[in-house]
């Protein structure tokens, strides 16, 4: 044993002496060429994957050998804490990226070429690791670890980690309703006045939370030279309370909405645009995206369960896209069946161009319904490469109002966070809209279901595929949020160079 161990040993010394003699080069770097740093990160990230996968394999074994357990130690992550000393939430983090690593060959392959990032397989096995044994057996399968392969080459890591909880509230809906119940029962609120001030400490469910953000964001309150972002959040909270208090209205008072995703209508009109004020405000309310199935899923599993309204019985849930909130989080069946008894609905088109929210050049500021339209279809701050959401964000003239005398609407607005809206004006910069061809989505959306249905991966509704993957010419490509692929736009200068563009866009000539 002894002999067979000497030469792992003598190539893992190899590997730390070269990376020692790298960190002494590389302490000469700022004297590099731009072209010479880029190809040594492309090396050493490649180097960090594969060590990753390397100390996989050996936590693995020395686990299932028991030789690192100690007396005291209660398991085997804290066994690894006190030996990296590392503290426990490290080490936890480790091991369940070893096992992600070991039982997933397919994803194991991606970290090899440098598909899936670290930082997205830590997402993937945090996953894994919470998931149900049927979840967990599903996301193992070489068809599902391809589809998170490709999800992970082309969205960020906040993206990748909304996508897979989407597909995991998809597969079983019954653990998306037992987290939310948890969350009810541990949420809490308290005051604690003390000789400093008042102290404030809680929890609320993610739909309660969505609620107070709004009503904290309608009162318009931001950080700036004089204040910090928490200072403002604080002086949003007390403007809040004082409006409670007097019995007025918020500055732009308003109720809840569902929003559906797919272009369906509902019964009720939009908010009305009283109160607003700029392209960044509206009425506040909670959006909760809905697709068609979703819907149909719920109405029938309540006529199924009994005939009272709105009152859902303990029955099966099918395996279809769960409504989300605008940021992606998912929406137990239940939440959503007590919004629909209470909010109104506002229909949006989910189209880039949509004629009846157009208001031509007599209005300059966006109005309520054309600020969430822009909301669903962006998703984000659409600078590539900023995560900023659109909720936060101003609604910008692709055409200015003034320099090209653009129109006010839909189809000539793009959501900017304040920093890349700044510089749009500062550089100057034009905007383009990457238009689809006619009938792309739908094109798109027919070849998708044709190849779930011939590798036995079920689309969404049926369960087993992954909510808003989508396969370009061999390429998975992942929706946005709430599971959609965001419309991207490409910004240049006056001169016509590229400033900014989605990977993968072709270069100036």
């Amino acid at each position: 044993m002894f002999e067979a161990a000497v030469p792992v040993v003598e190539v893992a010394a190899r590997v730390r002496d070269a990376t020692s003699s790298l960190a002494v080069v590389a302490r000469q770097a700022r004297a590099w060429t731009g072209a010479d740093r880029a190809s040594v990160l492309a090396v050493v990230r490649a180097s960090e994957a594969a060590l990753a996968e390397a100390r996989a394999h050996l936590l693995v074994a020395d686990r299932d050998a028991g030789d690192s357990l100690r007396p005291g130690d209660r398991s085997f992550e804290a066994a690894q804490a006190r030996s990296m000393r590392s503290g426990l939430g490290e080490a936890s983090r480790v091991v369940r990226q070893a096992d992600a690593l070991v039982s997933m060959g397919t994803v194991a392959a991606g970290v090899r070429a440098g598909s899936v990032p670290l930082g997205h397989l830590d997402e993937l096995a945090r996953v894994a690791a919470a998931a149900t044994p049927e979840v967990a057996a599903v996301l193992r399968t070489v068809e599902a670890q391809e589809q998170v392969v490709g999800m992970a080459r082309v969205a960020s890591r906040p993206d990748f980690a909304r996508a897979l909880a989407r597909w995991v509230a998809a597969q079983d809906p019954g653990a998306l309703e037992a987290e939310h119940e948890t969350q009810r029962r541990e949420r809490f609120f308290s005051l604690s006045v003390q000789p400093q001030g008042v102290f404030l400490k809680g929890r609320l469910d993610h739909l309660a939370g969505e609620s107070l953000r709004v009503a904290l964001d309608a009162m318009g309150q931001y950080g700036d030279e004089t204040r910090s972002p928490g200072q403002a959040s604080a002086d949003a909270l007390a403007m809040l309370a004082e409006h409670a208090c007097a019995g007025r209205p918020t500055p732009a008072s308003g109720g809840g909405s569902v929003r559906p995703a797919s272009g369906e209508t509902g019964p009720g009109a939009g908010a009305s645009d009283a109160g607003v004020t700029s392209g960044t405000v509206s009425r506040p309310h909670v959006s909760l995206l809905l697709p068609a199935e979703t819907v149909a899923e719920l109405l029938a599993h309540q006529r199924a369960g009994a005939d009272v309204a709105c009152t859902p019985v303990a029955l099966p849930w099918g395996t279809v896209a769960p409504a989300t909130l605008e940021d992606g989080t998912p929406v137990p069946m239940t939440e959503l069946a007590r919004a629909l008894c209470e909010a109104d609905l506002t229909r949006i088109v989910m189209s880039a161009e949509s004629l009846p929210l157009d208001v031509g050049r007599t209005k300059r500021l966006f109005t309520t319904a054309q600020r969430r339209a822009a909301i669903v279809r962006d998703g984000q701050c659409t600078w590539n490469g900023c995560e900023q959401h659109a909720s936060r964000c101003e609604v910008h003239h692709i055409r200015w109002w003034d320099r090209d005398t653009g129109a006010t609407s839909l189809s000539n607005a793009a959501v900017l966070c304040k920093h890349h809206h700044t510089e749009v004006h500062r550089l100057n910069l034009t905007i383009t809209r990457l238009e689809k061809p006619p009938g792309w989505t739908r094109r798109q959306h027919a070849k998708l279901n044709a190849a779930r249905a011939g590798s036995g991966l079920d689309g969404v509704g049926q369960g087993g595929g992954i909510d808003g993957v989508a396969e370009m010419g061999g390429v998975h490509a992942i929706g946005g949020v709430g599971g959609r692929t965001p419309l991207r736009y490409v910004f240049r200068n006056h001169r016509g160079r590229t400033i900014n563009a989605p990977d993968g866009h072709p270069p100036d000539r």
